[in-house]
């Protein structure tokens, strides 16, 4: 602690000189876009496939990101930013995005969703001050004397980009009222005039709201003076060493989630509206029988349905979790099978999380293998050096108990044996393998070699799925409908999930443009009938979009869609 104080006083105390010229700052600028190209280079799984399906080509989006920081004659690291979240917008990769160091933010007190091409307000946050004028249910037909409809669609695509159009959308509804530096977008700030029409009384209002507005206080590189000693007191990264357990080794933590969501953002709200919001804006589906407590996990109840059957009703908010978690959605799904005759799945608006839990709660929903996506990905000497490190390590192993001994019980939740020994054992050898032979971007393979989602050896749902998705749902948000609807174990009803087909390769370097990290799609994942799980998403067996009359009373024909669904799976 005293080194690192001393360290501290060292960098503030030396003296400031000149303000960074502007050929400098472009010279970072553009040194920063090579080595993003680097990495996209040697990274990037989709990238011959965004070729193919969205004629996408990384030199041109490098050239054009070059060439707008050259031509800007007082270059700014806010303006960079803008250039840099549209070079990564280009890829249309939901997993392919950009933090920088910001202070700056700004939020209006409520939210939005259109439907049927209406706006109206979802949600409004009475912990804030905010007009009584603004009500749920509200229809908002202006935003700043412009129809809402056009400034939606100038958010679309300008921070959004050209990716799926459904969950561009989705996201340009949320940006209306929550803009934040860290993420790339324009922050803006004082009052906001609505013309809405109430739905108490149908009366057309004019209200102000006021941006909650949060300045930038990182000053911006071309404005401060510099002293170039100071890099050399910055710690440096540690050198990689297999000191780590097992169960954490990086060659088998593989997260599938949205790279910008924020969980503990969600835990401080009870906003229904959120992403991975532990309840959804769902409302009952009926008469609940039975009720999960507020200490689960999980938003569970039982319904009395139409039928006079019961339904059970499970909310998977993400994927983020560990045996704790597993074991209450078991203790769940074991009463389902046996106190109802069906299941409602919502897993809408659903971030994703890490691929070894999403796999301990699909096995619990089948007493037969569950059929898991292959990927491929692109090879270094540090997936390579993991393998060899990893390999004769698993080779030891025997049996299940040493297995367990080893890593644990479980996974994430999903259940260690030795043929899950057998698996990695595989999956090492063809790393190796694949690097020997030259093939750097791999041949489809099961990641970690799990090529299907066993049973759970004690919790097991056998009887009817209904599962719900939407836009908003991301990576593991892709792969859990995936798996499920390849193995014929569930019928989906919704929109298309985002198509966000793969792991997620997170990079950092050190820098002075204020970039806090970037993120990459690592694999590219294909389904049982060979097609890409990204940009394609999961499309629904039952498709349906809100309407204008769910966003006004209380989503009445979603609900009867969804029990019409159930009436479907029943029979």
């Amino acid at each position: 602690m005293r080194k690192f104080i001393y360290s501290i006083l060292l960098l503030t105390t030396f003296s400031l000189q000149a303000a960074i010229p502007a050929g400098t700052v472009k010279k970072r600028m553009l040194s920063d876009l090579d080595f993003i190209k680097s990495v996209f280079e040697v990274k990037y799984a989709p990238r011959a496939w965004k070729q193919e399906h969205k004629g996408w080509n990384l030199d041109a989006e490098i050239e054009n990101a070059k060439n707008r920081v050259l031509n800007d004659p007082q270059p700014t690291v806010k303006n960079f930013h803008i250039i840099l979240k549209e070079l990564f917008n280009s890829a249309c990769d939901y997993h392919v995005g950009i933090d920088f160091y910001s202070t700056e933010e700004a939020y209006l007190p409520f939210m939005i969703k259109g439907a049927e091409g209406r706006y109206y307000v979802v949600y409004v946050n009475h912990t804030k001050r905010v007009s009584n004028d603004i009500s749920v249910g509200d229809e908002i037909f202006t935003f700043n004397e412009r129809p809402i409809a056009e400034v939606i669609a100038e958010l679309k695509e300008c921070e959004c980009g050209y990716n799926t159009p459904e969950t561009d959308q989705a996201l340009a509804e949320m940006l209306l009222t929550a803009r934040r530096g860290d993420f790339g977008t324009k922050v803006p700030q004082g009052s906001v005039e609505l013309t809405l029409k109430k739905k108490s009384s149908g009366a057309i209002k004019r209200v102000q709201v006021q941006w909650a507005y949060t300045p930038e206080k990182i000053p911006d590189l071309g404005k401060i003076g510099t002293s170039y000693q100071c890099c050399a007191l910055m710690k440096q990264p540690a050198e990689e060493t297999f000191d780590h357990p097992l169960s954490q080794n990086p060659l088998l933590k593989k997260m599938m989630i949205c790279p910008t969501w924020e969980r503990s953002l969600t835990k401080r709200v009870s906003n229904p509206y959120a992403l991975g919001a532990r309840r959804s804006f769902i409302p009952a589906l009926g008469k609940k029988l039975w009720q999960s407590n507020d200490r689960c996990s999980f938003d569970a109840y039982i319904f009395a349905h139409r039928s006079g059957k019961k339904i059970g009703y499970i909310r998977i908010p993400h994927y983020l979790g560990d045996e704790e978690e597993v074991e209450e959605f078991g203790e769940v799904i074991s009463y389902f099978q046996q106190a109802t005759d069906a299941l409602v799945v919502d897993q809408i608006d659903n971030p994703g999380g890490d691929v070894f839990y999403l796999y301990a709660l699909a096995s619990m929903l089948t007493d037969r293998p569950l059929y898991t996506p292959k990927h491929h990905f692109m090879l270094t000497q540090q997936e390579v050096n993991m393998a060899i490190q990893l390999l004769p390590v698993l080779e030891q192993i025997p049996d299940s108990a040493t297995a367990r001994d080893l890593f644990g019980d479980t996974l994430s939740g999903y259940h260690v044996d030795f043929e899950m020994i057998r698996l990695f054992r595989g999956f090492c050898r063809f790393v190796i393998d694949e690097w020997n032979s030259g093939n750097l971007y791999t041949k489809p393979i099961y990641l970690m070699g799990i090529d299907d989602v066993r049973p759970h050896p004690r919790h097991r749902f056998t009887k009817p799925i209904l599962l719900l998705t939407n836009a908003l749902d991301f990576s593991g948000g892709d792969f859990f409908p995936a798996i499920l609807q390849d193995s014929q174990r569930a019928t989906i009803l919704g929109t298309r999930t985002s198509g966000a087909g793969g792991y997620v390769q997170p990079t950092q370097f050190f820098n002075q443009t204020g970039i806090k990290g970037f993120h990459l799609t690592g694999s590219l994942a294909e389904r049982k009938n060979k097609q890409p799980l990204e940009n394609l998403g999961v499309v629904p067996d039952i498709h349906y979009e809100l309407t204008s009359i769910d966003l006004q009373e209380n989503y009445i024909e979603y609900v009867e869609a969804i029990l019409s669904g159930v009436d479907g799976i029943l029979k």
